[in-house]
């Protein structure tokens, strides 16, 4: 009677859904029933939910806490102490002979939200009784005052509680693995499974704008997500009512084509516009404006682009007047903002400020998701741009990807400066908007002065950026506090170099955590975390991805990689053929870099497949060559190439912005690392200014194209 009477006291309150039961059925005998741990109620929904009375494994210290004393007369509790090997009898017992059990791999509820710590010795009882694991997700009790998360907002009595039961995996180690070895990995093959369960229960199987729905019912229409520099925040609200208005003018304009050309920085303008194409069945496709004339209608060629919305203000402070003026040649339509500003009048404003409150959120279509949702385009960086179609699917998989590793708090802020052409500057987008968190719109990555100031001034917790920008930021930083209130920094794009490393560390005191991810996986496929961090390495591959190292002739470590998974590209757009989706063949995508992965998973990158040169009979990475001597001379750029050399064939050389550097300098610095001789380089060239893309990468098509030009005149 009286767990009766308890279980409809939390039906009234939290409306407990239960999803996946056929799981259970399915999972038969000899269960570790694996739960996440986001509140102390958690303990005491599962026991008067499940479909049967299983013992309970309760850590020995929450059994002094009020909510813990409450389930022991409801339910079948077991003290499970780590430091004492008795307590586990009953568990390893239990589980030879058949039985289920509910264990909490973290023995105590987390305070960021994410999985935290594994404990080995849940994960050794399911590998020495060959149980199988049974993940179980709650969502919902992490707003209720019981849940120990940080940073929460929207604390709720009456908050919806979703229980999903997944289907039972085990836990395969090999049986030469013993020790203390075989105990780290089982450990770590559950945090996996606990891990894929996470990404399975975040995934949102929407388009972009119902998600900014779901996400404006669960913080409130007044929970602030965008603000432009120097302007004010935007609300859910009113970023909504922006889009019905855009949207609204859009549609009126009769644009041909599916695909839509965006020529707009990071700011409110160009992310209202991004939503109101996908609004109106439109595919944005993001044009990068660093490219040049050329590229950039190679781009709309390749895309089958008829029109391109930009702003006058935009091209006018950019003085990127010359792109737009051969666009209008080559017979493409220029929208511009401005002009569709003076015909949304009063009366559509509060048409679409009503409207906006009556908005909700369509009922899930697979087929919705499965959808081109944005095209970007490959950097260039060493051929003709291509263009990288993306689904919701693909977006939405990797902005899970992300959550699922990496803490956010509704109460962070993010500073966005990175261009929203490309992948990367994505990031601090769509996953922001779905988390109710603030993001700080900045045009420029490239105002190193300015960029300081902003951190500061708007208390900024999280920053995007590459290696290239951060080593401008902290140089051009006037004060240690400008950077005080970064949380997390997050470096991709390129390969993080120490001496940014230890500048900031030693600075600042931040950590750059480094990642590595593709244009064509939405865009991360590694990174490393809070939970598993190793420097020099771009982390763990998601979970969710799968990968397999394909070997290079004449290179004796690592491989080529390559990955599958729903975070991968529809496929590709080319110059051959205008507007047809080359899809990557059975899944699986080449993402052209060598890496090597150790014994724990960690990966490195070696460098790009094309960036390998053969020099007497050994392949030699160029970029493990340039990431020495940027060590050795920070200050300047430089880049390592092969040049021809006569009868000799060819030759490396090296391409720097440091005049005055002889090359017996050169090989005396690069030999007392350890460098061999075939690696050093035979020639030197100076420059006074490196070609760059926007991310700030070396653009090895522009300097070829300029060496190319200077060794035909000479």
């Amino acid at each position: 009677m009286w767990r009766l009477l308890v279980k409809f006291i939390l039906n009234l309150f939290f409306r407990i859904e239960i999803k996946g039961w056929e799981n259970w059925t399915n999972a038969k005998d000899g269960v570790l029933v694996a739960p996440n741990y986001v509140s102390f109620i958690d303990p005491l929904i599962l026991a008067l939910f499940l479909p049967e009375r299983v013992p309970f494994a309760i850590e020995l210290r929450l059994t002094k806490k009020r909510f813990a004393k409450m389930l022991l007369p409801l339910a079948d509790t077991h003290i499970l102490d780590a430091d004492a090997p008795l307590s586990l009898k009953y568990f390893l017992t239990l589980l030879k002979n058949g039985g289920r059990c509910v264990i909490f791999p973290e023995l105590q509820p987390t305070t960021t939200g994410l999985p935290m710590k594994i404990s080995r010795g849940v994960a050794m009882i399911a590998d020495h009784t060959d149980a199988k694991i049974l993940p179980v997700h709650i969502a919902g009790t992490e707003r209720t005052p019981f849940s120990r998360i940080q940073h929460r907002r929207g604390v709720r009595f009456f908050s919806k509680v979703t229980i999903t039961v997944f289907p039972a995996r085990k836990i395969k180690i090999p049986e030469e693995v013993t020790g203390s070895r075989r105990s780290s990995a089982a450990g770590r093959a559950l945090e996996k499974i606990m891990e894929d369960m996470c990404l399975e229960a975040r995934m949102k199987r929407k388009p972009f704008f119902d998600i900014l729905l779901d996400a404006r019912k669960q913080f409130g229409g007044e929970c602030r997500i965008f603000c432009d520099y120097g302007g004010r925040p935007v609300t859910y609200n009113g970023f909504i009512t922006r889009i019905l208005l855009i949207a609204g003018e859009l549609e009126k304009q009769k644009i041909e084509g599916g695909c839509v050309g965006v020529l707009l920085p990071t700011s409110l303008g160009g992310v209202i516009a991004i939503y109101a194409l996908q609004r109106i069945g439109k595919i944005p496709a993001m044009l990068n404006f660093s490219l040049g004339e050329r590229s950039l209608l190679s781009c709309c060629r390749t895309a089958q682009i008829k029109t391109i919305v930009t702003s006058r203000k935009f091209i006018e402070i950019g003085k990127l007047d010359t792109l737009t003026d051969a666009s209008a040649k080559e017979g493409l339509c220029v929208l511009w903002l401005e002009d569709l500003a003076p015909r949304i009048t009063t009366r559509k404003k509060i048409s679409a400020a009503l409207k906006t409150h009556f908005l909700r959120p369509r009922p899930v279509l697979e087929s919705e998701t499965e959808k081109p949702a944005i095209v970007l385009f490959t950097s260039g960086s060493e051929g003709a741009p291509k263009g990288v179609v993306l689904s919701y699917k693909n977006i939405n998989t990797n902005n899970a990807q992300i959550f699922t590793r990496i803490d956010l708090y509704q109460s962070d802020r993010v500073l966005d400066a990175l261009p929203i052409f490309h992948s990367f500057g994505l990031c601090g987008i769509f996953m922001p908007v779905s988390l109710g968190i603030l993001v700080h719109l900045y045009p420029s990555p490239l105002h190193y002065k300015t960029i300081p100031t902003v951190c500061y001034d708007e208390r900024i917790t999280i920053l995007f950026s590459t290696d290239t920008f951060l080593c401008g930021y902290a140089k051009a930083a006037l004060d240690n506090y400008d950077f005080s209130t970064i949380r997390m920094l997050f470096q991709g794009g390129e390969k993080l170099r120490q001496s940014t490393q230890d500048l900031w560390f030693k600075r600042f005191g931040v950590r750059i955590t480094e990642g590595y991810g593709v244009t064509e996986a939405s865009p991360v496929v590694a990174n490393n975390y809070y939970a598993h961090y190793k420097s020099g390495t771009v982390g763990l591959i998601c979970s969710g991805i799968e990968h397999k190292i394909e070997p290079v002739d004449g290179v004796n470590e690592g491989g080529r990689l390559w990955i599958k998974g729903d975070n991968v590209m529809m496929g590709y757009l080319r110059a051959f053929s205008p507007g047809v989706i080359d899809p990557p063949p059975n899944g699986w995508h080449d993402t052209g870099d060598i890496v090597k992965i150790d014994d724990e998973g960690f990966m490195t990158i070696l460098g790009r497949a094309k960036r390998f040169a053969k020099v007497g009979g050994e392949m030699i990475s160029l970029a493990a060559i340039e990431e020495v001597i940027n060590e050795c001379w920070p200050e300047e750029k430089h880049a390592v190439v092969m040049l021809p050399d006569g009868s000799k064939g060819e030759a490396l050389a090296l391409i720097t912005t440091m005049h005055g550097v002889k090359r017996d300098e050169l090989r005396r610095r690069l030999a007392e690392l350890g460098m061999a001789e075939i690696a050093i380089p035979k020639k030197v060239m100076t420059m006074d200014d490196m070609p760059l893309l926007a991310t700030g990468k070396i653009d090895y098509v522009a300097l070829e194209e300029t060496l190319r030009g200077h060794l035909n005149d000479s």
